[in-house]
């Protein structure tokens, strides 16, 4: 017994020092030891992961860069930097780097989408995807993203008119009505199909909260993967608990697409089933871009109409633009609103503030290679990417960086355009806007004066709190309270 006590205080004493040897090596003689950060991130994963649980590591890695600058350590293998020059030093470069594997969610049925490929099969799956997002394919969607809309504006008027006997109670919900909206297009648009006709009637459903459990599910098994083995009991546990929701939601992905292609091959015969892109990747594609399409549309539209109700100046200058522009609801098409620079740059301050999906886009720095970012060079199999939340917030790259001002977006010869927004570096921003957005953005505008109400005597959201929000991949959505009032267009 004495041996045996002994021999456990000599390990225990060994793994004391070797756990010693090893904190004192990655602070001091590890190849990143000469990057700013805070020590603990420095020598474990675990605050990272822990912010990355809690859903706040946008924020807090906001906060780290504000302190420490533009490359800071945040763990004890990865740097994330706000250098803007640093979108072409890590994502061009040669030969180009590949993602993380730890970053990337495994595919539940085993095959990749566009998101998570790599290298051959990511140009494969995007050669067969390609023709989905050319203009011509835009167009000749836009008459589905224009019925959604159409649909949209009718169910805020059926709301609306609803009677207190009857459950109304005088405002709605935006980003519910928004979810509805972007999930009816996106899913008719992949799947050919809308899978829950929200915005029918008074319909109600819970799709737009169940695929955004995917993202936070997603966001949490991609954090425990660092922690083997510990991840796969843990792994074992998440998964039990979430396969009845992950199992449905597959089913009704699954169901829509065999009835598209089934449909396509009726249609057009059996060439159109042939493909260079496997079912199983069909499939995960689809089912990525309605957890995509549905989430990041759904953010930015709620952002910017919260960031234009807490700005009334921006939202008159919005409606003056739209109202003035078209005569008629009917007029707005989504080729018509092409054109509408403050719109643009209300969309553009909204993605900027807050991006729908304020994560890292890690890379791997391969051994041989030699990669220098904002005139640093960076060790080989070292961890580097860019917080989009970090660097479109970073007070050194943007005049008042916390602050709603569209007009930093617009053109130099644009009348409202503020020419102290000169000094923003526009290069540290990398927007993506396409789809349905602007068609249902402008219809709103035109048709309604959108009031914030008061809950005990008190706006929800005054003080920036509703900007606070939870993230996983994707910001959680929130209620968005309004009050519409019929407006109508200028003559």
């Amino acid at each position: 017994m004495g041996s045996f006590i002994i021999l456990l205080g000599v390990a225990a004493g060994a793994y004391l020092a070797y756990s010693i040897l090893a904190v004192i090596y990655l602070l001091c003689f590890h190849r990143l030891a000469r990057y700013p950060g805070p020590r603990l991130w420095a020598i474990s994963r675990i605050p990272w992961a822990y912010h990355v649980l809690k859903g706040d590591l946008w924020q807090t890695l906001l906060e780290l860069h504000e302190t420490y600058g533009p490359m800071v350590r945040i763990a004890p293998d990865e740097l994330t930097t706000t250098a803007p020059g640093a979108w072409k030093e890590i994502y061009a470069s040669r030969p180009l780097l590949l993602k993380d594997p730890y970053s990337q969610t495994p595919a539940l049925n085993g095959s990749h989408s566009l998101f998570t490929a790599e290298g051959d099969t990511h140009k494969r799956i995007r050669a067969v995807l390609n023709h989905s997002f050319s203009d011509k394919a835009l167009r000749e969607q836009a008459r589905i993203m224009e019925s959604y809309a159409d649909s949209f504006m009718a169910r805020i008027r059926r709301e609306m008119a609803l009677p207190y006997s009857q459950g109304g109670i005088g405002m709605v919900d935006l980003t519910k009505l928004y979810g509805y909206a972007a999930f009816d297009t996106i899913t008719d648009l992949s799947l050919g199909e809308s899978l829950c006709d929200g915005l029918e009637g008074l319909n109600e459903h819970g799709w737009v909260k169940n695929y955004f459990f995917h993202a936070k599910f997603s966001a949490i098994r991609t954090a425990l993967s660092r922690f083997s083995p510990l991840d796969k009991v843990l792994g074992l546990v998440l998964l039990g608990m979430t396969r009845k929701a992950r199992q449905r939601n597959w089913k009704v992905i699954t169901g829509a697409l065999n009835r598209r292609l089934s449909k396509a091959k009726r249609e057009k015969g059996p060439a159109a089933g042939t493909s260079t892109i496997t079912p199983g990747e069909t499939l995960s594609n689809g089912i990525a871009f309605v957890i995509a399409g549905t989430q990041l549309n759904t953010n930015v539209l709620s952002t910017a109409t919260y960031l234009l109700l807490r700005h009334r100046e921006k939202w008159d200058r919005l409606a003056d633009e739209v109202r003035t522009r078209f005569a008629a609801a009917e007029d707005i098409t989504v080729q018509t609103t092409q054109d509408l620079p403050y719109l643009d740059a209300t969309i553009n301050e909204a993605l900027r503030i807050r991006h729908p999906t304020p994560i890292n886009l890690p890379r791997v720095v391969p051994r041989g290679v030699s990669l220098v970012v904002n005139g640093q060079a960076i060790p080989e199999d070292v961890v580097v990417g860019i917080n989009l939340q970090s660097i479109q917030n970073d007070s050194s790259l943007w005049v008042k960086p916390r602050e709603f001002h569209p007009e930093r977006f617009l053109p130099a010869t644009h009348p409202l355009y503020e020419s102290r927004f000169d000094t923003d570096i526009k290069e540290a921003f990398m927007p993506f806007s396409t789809g349905p957005r602007n068609c249902v953005g402008n219809k709103v505008v035109w048709s309604f004066d959108l009031e914030q109400p008061r809950v005990g005597g008190k706006v929800p959201g005054a003080d920036n709190d509703w900007l606070q929000q939870r993230a996983w991949f994707a910001f959680e959505p929130q209620p968005l309270w309004v009050e519409p009032v019929a407006s109508a267009p200028k003559t």
